[in-house]
Protein backbone atom coordinates (compact mmCIF):
# COMPACT_ATOMS: atom_id res chain seq x y z
CA UNK A 1 0.00 0.00 0.00
CA UNK A 2 2.30 2.56 0.47
CA UNK A 3 4.67 2.04 -2.27
CA UNK A 4 1.64 2.66 -4.07
CA UNK A 5 0.94 6.15 -2.49
CA UNK A 6 4.63 6.82 -3.04
CA UNK A 7 4.19 6.77 -6.76
CA UNK A 8 1.15 8.79 -6.56
CA UNK A 9 1.44 12.60 -7.86
CA UNK A 10 1.27 15.20 -5.56
CA UNK A 11 -1.81 15.91 -6.13
CA UNK A 12 -3.03 12.78 -6.25
CA UNK A 13 -1.77 12.14 -2.87
CA UNK A 14 -4.02 14.79 -1.58
CA UNK A 15 -6.75 13.99 -2.99
CA UNK A 16 -6.14 10.05 -1.64
CA UNK A 17 -5.49 11.95 1.64
CA UNK A 18 -8.87 14.08 1.28
CA UNK A 19 -10.71 10.74 0.13
CA UNK A 20 -9.67 8.64 2.51
CA UNK A 21 -10.85 11.42 5.72
CA UNK A 22 -14.28 11.29 3.99
CA UNK A 23 -14.42 7.63 3.86
CA UNK A 24 -14.53 8.13 7.60
CA UNK A 25 -16.97 10.70 7.53
CA UNK A 26 -19.37 9.31 5.01
CA UNK A 27 -18.98 5.44 6.21
CA UNK A 28 -19.90 6.89 10.03
CA UNK A 29 -23.05 8.61 8.16
CA UNK A 30 -24.42 6.12 6.76
CA UNK A 31 -24.02 4.05 10.02
CA UNK A 32 -24.96 6.25 12.62
CA UNK A 33 -27.38 9.35 11.05
CA UNK A 34 -30.96 8.65 9.66
CA UNK A 35 -31.25 8.82 5.75
CA UNK A 36 -33.70 11.78 6.40
CA UNK A 37 -30.51 13.98 7.41
CA UNK A 38 -28.54 13.27 4.69
CA UNK A 39 -30.87 12.22 1.78
CA UNK A 40 -30.70 15.51 -0.02
CA UNK A 41 -26.67 14.89 -0.79
CA UNK A 42 -28.07 12.06 -2.71
CA UNK A 43 -30.18 13.30 -5.36
CA UNK A 44 -29.09 16.75 -5.47
CA UNK A 45 -28.74 18.08 -9.10
CA UNK A 46 -26.68 20.67 -10.07
CA UNK A 47 -27.98 22.80 -13.42
CA UNK A 48 -24.23 24.14 -14.34
CA UNK A 49 -22.78 22.99 -17.39
CA UNK A 50 -20.81 19.79 -16.41
CA UNK A 51 -16.98 20.41 -15.87
CA UNK A 52 -14.34 17.52 -16.95
CA UNK A 53 -13.29 15.04 -14.29
CA UNK A 54 -9.70 15.67 -13.51
CA UNK A 55 -7.62 12.76 -14.70
CA UNK A 56 -6.66 10.53 -12.21
CA UNK A 57 -9.20 11.67 -9.75
CA UNK A 58 -11.95 8.57 -9.75
CA UNK A 59 -8.90 6.00 -9.76
CA UNK A 60 -7.39 7.48 -6.70
CA UNK A 61 -10.81 7.82 -4.82
CA UNK A 62 -11.24 3.99 -5.68
CA UNK A 63 -8.21 3.07 -4.62
CA UNK A 64 -8.28 5.22 -1.02
CA UNK A 65 -11.53 3.03 -0.63
CA UNK A 66 -9.63 0.10 -1.60
CA UNK A 67 -7.23 0.60 1.37
CA UNK A 68 -9.19 1.93 3.74
CA UNK A 69 -9.59 0.50 7.75
CA UNK A 70 -12.96 -0.22 7.39
CA UNK A 71 -14.91 -2.27 4.15
CA UNK A 72 -16.31 0.22 1.78
CA UNK A 73 -19.23 -1.00 0.15
CA UNK A 74 -20.83 0.43 -3.33
CA UNK A 75 -23.09 3.29 -1.66
CA UNK A 76 -20.07 4.77 0.60
CA UNK A 77 -17.45 5.10 -2.52
CA UNK A 78 -20.52 6.84 -4.93
CA UNK A 79 -21.21 8.69 -1.95
CA UNK A 80 -17.72 9.84 -0.84
CA UNK A 81 -16.81 10.30 -4.98
CA UNK A 82 -20.09 12.27 -5.69
CA UNK A 83 -19.31 14.66 -2.69
CA UNK A 84 -15.68 15.31 -4.22
CA UNK A 85 -16.75 15.74 -7.61
CA UNK A 86 -19.96 18.14 -6.56
CA UNK A 87 -17.02 20.14 -4.53
CA UNK A 88 -15.51 20.57 -7.86
CA UNK A 89 -18.47 21.86 -9.53
CA UNK A 90 -18.98 18.29 -11.20
CA UNK A 91 -22.31 16.08 -10.75
CA UNK A 92 -22.83 12.92 -11.08
CA UNK A 93 -25.44 11.13 -11.55
CA UNK A 94 -26.54 7.74 -9.19
CA UNK A 95 -28.09 4.67 -10.10
CA UNK A 96 -29.39 1.65 -8.13
CA UNK A 97 -30.02 -1.22 -9.38
CA UNK A 98 -31.21 -5.54 -8.47
CA UNK A 99 -30.08 -8.76 -9.35
CA UNK A 100 -31.13 -12.28 -7.71
CA UNK A 101 -28.48 -14.73 -6.84
CA UNK A 102 -29.89 -17.81 -6.25
CA UNK A 103 -32.54 -16.67 -3.53
CA UNK A 104 -31.02 -13.64 -2.69
CA UNK A 105 -31.90 -10.16 -3.72
CA UNK A 106 -28.32 -8.24 -4.24
CA UNK A 107 -28.36 -4.22 -4.39
CA UNK A 108 -25.75 -2.19 -6.28
CA UNK A 109 -25.16 1.63 -6.88
CA UNK A 110 -23.00 3.33 -9.92
CA UNK A 111 -22.03 6.96 -11.07
CA UNK A 112 -22.33 8.24 -14.55
CA UNK A 113 -21.36 11.44 -16.09
CA UNK A 114 -22.74 12.30 -19.78
CA UNK A 115 -23.57 8.55 -19.75
CA UNK A 116 -20.37 7.76 -18.92
CA UNK A 117 -19.39 4.97 -16.12
CA UNK A 118 -17.67 7.07 -13.73
CA UNK A 119 -16.67 4.10 -10.71
CA UNK A 120 -17.34 0.64 -12.27
CA UNK A 121 -17.19 -1.20 -15.24
CA UNK A 122 -19.88 -2.21 -17.70
CA UNK A 123 -19.20 -5.98 -16.96
CA UNK A 124 -20.79 -5.25 -13.88
CA UNK A 125 -23.46 -3.53 -14.30
CA UNK A 126 -24.99 -5.32 -16.95
CA UNK A 127 -25.02 -7.63 -14.61
CA UNK A 128 -27.81 -5.66 -12.59
CA UNK A 129 -31.23 -4.10 -13.81
CA UNK A 130 -31.70 -0.66 -12.82
CA UNK A 131 -34.18 0.76 -10.76
CA UNK A 132 -35.66 3.89 -12.33
CA UNK A 133 -37.67 6.44 -10.40
CA UNK A 134 -39.12 9.85 -10.58
CA UNK A 135 -37.41 12.94 -10.43
CA UNK A 136 -37.30 13.97 -6.39
CA UNK A 137 -38.15 10.61 -5.15
CA UNK A 138 -35.38 9.76 -3.18
CA UNK A 139 -37.19 6.07 -0.90
CA UNK A 140 -35.45 4.31 -3.40
CA UNK A 141 -32.47 4.67 -1.05
CA UNK A 142 -33.85 4.17 2.31
CA UNK A 143 -34.31 0.29 1.15
CA UNK A 144 -30.32 0.36 0.99
CA UNK A 145 -29.45 1.98 3.96
CA UNK A 146 -32.29 0.34 6.28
Amino acid sequence: MLSSFFALTGEQKKWFIYAWIKFLLWDWRIRHQSYKKWQHRVFSVSEVAPKPVPDGLISVIEKAGRHHIRHMNCLRRCMVTMDIMQRQGISPQLHFGVRRAGTKTQAHCWLTLDDKLLNDGPEVIDTYTELHTKKGDTSVLSAFVQ
